[in-house]
Formats: structure tokens, sequence, C-alpha cells
């Protein structure tokens, strides 16, 4: 019997980091499969109901009060399925038969764990379950054995993450915004779906989706912690988060949203900011997204970008490869606490100022207004004129470290820069493919009302020859007629086929013209997006020419300081909305 608990080996994923060899989770197989022939799986758990509920029957009633099947509604309405019921997932076979997920499972298991990783479920007798059936029946085992299986109880029945961002999109915003996913096709799909499907889109555009793959799936932050947290800490410290009273991990974002000044006094170095639909992102998703605005306002926000494109805080990448990082970020001050976790300059003075400045009086610094305390990086950066005007002897530290961000901030830029036209791609493909089904719907319509007009004329003339067979002894003379009759239908029929041509390549010409429209605007598309990163390009060699000659000799008179402190905004992202 399968139990849901995944331990025979790590599978490694080309173009994305994973988490560790097998040969490190060797001890934890071992125990987790003693564990498991010692204690029966389900004995500490509800008693199993008698009889075994049944899969559950997907289906509703239509307009007429008609009960349907799942198969009925996705063969003739899918966008209502879609809009009413995602909860119900299956697919369609090579002979346009739909079956239920639990038919896809019993019957090819490996096609659904390479295309509907969504479709959770577990194995119970040989027999696979979705998750709903299991909360029905083992809902304790289910939370404690799956909890990457999102959802929750609605009117007695559990639906999942997918249901309730169609259905209830604001209560899983306010709730549950770690149930992280994105819509496709009018339907909305979790990240381990587009981990496993698209995972370079989800680099470029949801580097806050943190996860990993085990045994081919993809797994999130939650379940992470849950059964390897000494994985995580070793391989990803970048997952800012913590447990809950419930003893359930919520990321970052979910702390920042409920608890922002248990935050800022306890993680201050979870750095993120909301953004525009007041949904907290990580500096990682900000760097790929906007790294002019995170220039600009959130300079102490260190890291770099890996081998894969995803961004990684300093954090990362002195826990992963500390000598890379001292190496090549020097300016990324900061040092290991007693639990060798790494953390910023800022971090040390905010916690222990006594400690920083008796072990560590190189890292420079001084407080803005807000009495925050901030490095010479971030004022060289932030207000260059006022540390000039503070601290002259800052000056060669702060020219070097401008000249060294400057090369980081291009790079993010660049970066940004390759996502947008990525992005565009992906999206003329999509437009590609919508346009390729909706020209085969047309011509499709086109052939049915063609043949449709030749049955009925062929229909017709054969009421027509009836009739005249019928009276054909009476009409002996009416040959003569008759063969005019047919040389009229012979000239009607070549009069029908050369309409149909016309209207078949009437409909080509339509069809080619809104391809070559589409067409022209991808391409201006394109042009705009060119213009308006050489435009990005140019006003940040400007910003960067005027923070150089901030470290120049005064010319006449001396530099004018700003207000101290002015400029910096809201310390670690402590509530400066982005919009």
């Amino acid at each position: 019997m399968y139990i849901g608990l995944r331990c025979d080996r790590l599978e490694d994923h080309p173009g994305v980091a994973s988490m560790t060899r097998l040969k490190s989770l060797l001890a934890t197989t071992a125990a987790t499969v003693l564990l498991m022939l010692a204690v029966p799986a389900f004995a500490q758990y509800r008693q199993w109901p008698t009889p075994l509920p049944p899969a559950p029957i997907w289906g509703d009633f239509d307009s007429g009060h008609t009960w349907h099947d799942a198969a009925w509604w996705w063969q003739s309405q899918p966008e209502w399925v879609k809009q009413h019921h995602p909860e119900w997932w299956g697919d369609f076979d090579d002979d346009h038969m739909w079956h239920p997920a639990w038919w896809w499972w019993n019957t090819q298991p490996g096609w659904v764990r390479a295309h509907h990783p969504e479709w959770w479920g577990d194995y119970y007798q040989g027999n696979w379950y979705p998750a709903t059936w299991w909360y029905q029946t083992q809902p304790d085992w289910a939370r404690e054995h799956h909890p990457e299986w999102w959802g929750d109880v609605d009117g007695g029945v559990w639906y999942p993450a997918g249901w309730w961002w169609q259905q209830r999109r604001d209560w899983v915003l306010q709730n549950h915004p770690e149930w992280w996913g994105d819509d496709w096709d009018d339907q909305w799909y979790p990240a381990p779906w587009w981990w496993q499907l698209q995972p370079q889109w989800v680099i470029a555009h949801h580097p806050d989706w943190w996860g990993d793959y085990y045994e081919g799936v993809w797994y999130a932050a939650p379940w992470w912690y849950q059964y390897h947290p000494d994985l995580v800490a070793l391989h990803h410290p970048d997952w800012w988060g913590e447990f809950d009273n419930h003893h359930y991990w919520r990321p970052a974002g979910w702390w920042w949203r409920y608890s922002p000044d248990w935050v800022r006094q306890n993680h201050p170095d979870w750095w993120g900011e909301f953004d525009g639909q007041h949904m907290w992102r990580p500096a990682g998703w900000w760097w790929h997204n906007d790294p002019d605005w995170v220039r600009q306002n959130h300079p102490e926000w260190w890291g770099a970008f890996d081998d894969s494109k995803i961004w990684r805080p300093a954090s990362w990448w002195y826990a992963t490869k500390p000598d890379w990082a001292r190496e090549n970020h020097p300016n990324w001050w900061g040092d290991f606490d007693d639990k060798h976790v790494w953390h910023t300059d800022t971090w040390w003075h905010q916690r222990d100022a006594a400690w920083a400045d008796q072990h560590h009086p190189e890292w420079k610094g001084d407080f803005d207004d807000k009495h925050a305390w901030h490095d010479l990086h971030w004022w060289a950066q932030i207000n260059p004129a006022w540390a000039m005007q503070h601290h002259p002897e800052w000056k060669d530290a702060m020219s070097e470290s401008v000249a060294r961000q400057h090369g980081e901030q291009e790079e993010a830029l660049r970066n940004h820069h390759n996502v947008e036209l990525q992005e565009l791609e992906r999206n003329r493909s999509q437009q590609q493919q919508e346009a390729a089904r909706t020209q085969a719907a047309q011509l499709r319509q086109l052939q049915q009302k063609h043949d449709a007009e030749t049955a009925a004329f062929e229909r017709q003339h054969l009421q027509e020859y009836q009739q005249r067979t019928k009276a054909a002894p009476a009409n002996e003379g009416a040959g003569g007629d008759w063969q005019r009759v047919e040389a009229d239908h012979t000239q009607q029929a070549a009069e029908l086929v050369r309409r149909h041509q016309q209207e078949t390549q009437a409909l080509a010409r339509q069809q080619a013209a809104g391809q070559q429209a589409a067409e022209r605007q991808h391409f201006a598309q394109q042009q705009d997006l060119q213009r308006q990163h050489a435009e990005q390009m140019q006003s940040f060699e400007r910003q960067h020419a005027q923070q150089v000659r901030a470290f120049e000799p005064a010319r006449g008179g001396g530099n004018v300081a700003a207000p101290h402190g002015g400029g910096g905004g809201a310390p670690h992202g402590g509530g400066m909305e982005h919009r």
C-alpha cells in the first residue's frame, strides 16, 4: 500500500537548482522505511468507514434539472466547467473521451505525473483517490502527509486551491497568499504545475514561488520545511518564513501581511515590498521584475543571479558559496550568527550594535532621519552628497562601491529586458495557438455550412427527379424539359461550388490579414520594448554619472548637501507600497 511518503530518490532537473543528491537522503530514507514497516500507516487516524466510500462522482444539473456527469459537461460546456467546477480533474483520451483523474492515475500514472501534477491524490489498496476523497475519509492523515495539497472546506466539502482561486479569490488573498499559482487558458494552476511544465516562465516571473523537486515532483517550501528542514537550511536559506501557532510554515509574505511589526523586530532581513495589488513580493521578485525601482529604493537588497538566472540574496550565497561571495562581492558586509546563519551588517547593528562595532569596525555607516542605520554602500546610492559632506573619509570606499554596484545593476536591467522579450514571445505563441484554434473552428463551421447547402441542393434535385419519375406516363413528351432541368442543375451546382470556393478564399484572406496585423503588432511591441530599454539604460547611465560626480572635488563652492537621510524611504521594506 502506497501512502504518499516519497523517500526513494531525488532527481536533478536541468536548469533548476536541486536540493541535494541521493546519498544525502539515504539515512532519512532508511529511517522512514523502518518507520513505515513498524507502524501501521493509518493506525493513529480516523477509523475507516464501512463500506469504503467510492471515488466522488462529479456532475451537476442543467437548466432543465437533468443531471449530467463531468464528462458530459467537459464535452458540451467546457468553459462553464472551468468557471464553476475547476476541481473536476480529468482529460480527454485519443478518442476524445473524457475521463476523470482517478481513471488516468490508475491507467497511465506516468502520463499524469508528466502533464497534471496538479491532480492531487494518493493510492489506497491499489486504487487512486483524489484529495477531496482523502479529506472526507482521512482528513488528519491528509493534513499531516500532504501539506502540499492546498485547499480548504466549504459547506462541509473540501475543495482544492484552484476552486478557491476561481470562486473566492479575495478570501485566498486574505487567508492563503502562499497558495501560489497563476491562470492559463482560463484555468488556475498551482505552482507545481508551472514549475514542471513552464519552469523558465516561473523563474522569470515568479521566483518567489519557493520550492524544489523531489522524486520528479515539485513541492513548495512548506512541504520541505515539514519533512526536510535541515536540507532547507543547508540549501535554501533564501526561503524566508516561519511556523505559525498551528505549526504550519508560512512564507515571509504572509508574515509581512499579518505581523509586520514582528517581522521588523525579528526578521528585518526578509527583504521585500508590497506591489500595486498589495501582494508582498520578496527582493528576488523585485530584482527580476523592476530592478530600476530596487536600485533607487533598496540598494541594501544585496544579491546576484545564479547560473539559472534566479536572483539569490547575499545570505544564500554565503551559505552555499561563501568563497565566491567574498571574492566577487566584498561590499556585502555581514557575518554568521551562532547558528551559522549569515546576516547583513544592518541586521547586526539593529540587533547588537556594540558587537558589530567591536568585531567589525570596518562596517562604516550612519543613521538616517528615522534613526535606521545604513552602511556607506547604501549612502553612496541614496544620498552621496550628504555622505560626502559628513563623512569625507568614505570617499574612496563609496566610489568603489558605486562602480561595483553599477555593473551588478546593469546586469539586472539587461536580464529584466530579456525577461520582457521572452514574455512577449510567450504571449505571441499563446496568441498564435488561440488564433490557429479560432481559424480551424471558422473553417470547420464554413465547411459544415457548405456541406449543409450542398446536401439541401441535392435533396431538392432528388425530390424533383422523383416527382417527374412518378408523373412520367402522363408526360411522355417532356424528355426535352427534363434535359433542360438537368442542364440547369449542372449549372447551379457549378455556381454553388464557385460560391463555396469564393467564401473559402475570402475566409483565408481574412485570416491572413489577421495574421499580418498580429505580426505588425508584435513587431511594434518589440520595437517599443527596445526603445524603453534604451531609454532606461540612458537614464541609468545618467544617474550613475551624477553619482560619480558627487565624489569629485567640489568646484566653486562645494557640494550642497541634501537633508539627512533624504530619499531613503522606509528601511527594510517597512510598509512603503510600490505602485
